[in-house]
């Protein structure tokens, strides 16, 4: 299992605040990471606590 997705995707929020990364990318990178939500939101354990609203780490 990899665990290094979390400070991976920090410093991409980092860099995209920092505005590092390309106006032109940006729907790409929105394409992307709405197929990772997709995927996530497929995951029985999530889908499982999304139903009792036991999933705090979501906004």
């Amino acid at each position: 299992m990899r665990r290094d997705w979390g400070p991976l995707l920090t410093e991409l929020a980092r860099q995209l605040e920092d505005g590092r990364v390309y106006d032109r990318d940006l729907v790409a990178l929105a394409t992307a990471l709405n197929t990772v939500l997709d995927a996530y939101s497929r995951h029985p354990y999530v889908r499982d606590r999304s139903r009792t609203g036991g999933l705090p780490h979501l906004r």
